[in-house]
């Protein structure tokens, strides 16, 4: 009987352990096409779009593009790719990546409905960037 009684509570607190992984395929909380875009005091509209596809069962590859149009009508754009990042919650991701331009970028995304809310903190040398929490929609 004591044995049952050490099983049960070691298996109480093992099944309480907040760091569980995702139980089945938490991938459809992301994949989608997202866009977001924003206006510059300085005269020019940064577009984000995201592409994000399933690849296996809680595994993902993002294709992001970025589009910086001028005021005088001329663009930049950039692209980057990260394949394979791993789901460990059914909401919140969290992965990192180096960029075209040499850059080591963190992401953090929550997903949500129709929605993905995304930061980045993007390093080169002592120099960083940080994006704050933005509202990607889904198209």
């Amino acid at each position: 009987m004591k044995n049952v009684i050490l099983i049960l509570i070691v298996m109480f607190f093992v099944g309480c352990s907040k760091s569980d992984p995702v139980n089945g395929d938490a991938s459809g909380n992301f994949i989608g096409n997202y866009e977001y875009a924003i206006a510059s005091p300085l005269g020019f509209v940064s577009k984000y779009s995201w592409i994000v596809e399933r690849r296996s069962a809680n595994v993902i590859d993002l294709d992001m593009t970025k589009v910086i149009v001028r005021s005088d009508g001329s663009q930049t754009k950039s692209r980057d790719l990260v394949t394979e990042v791993e789901i460990t919650d059914a909401k919140k991701l969290d992965f990192s990546y180096i960029n075209m331009n040499g850059r080591f970028v963190q992401v953090s995304v929550l997903a949500a409905p129709e929605k993905l809310t995304v930061s980045s903190v993007a390093l080169q040398g002592d120099d960083a960037t940080h994006l704050k929490w933005y509202e990607f929609d889904k198209r």
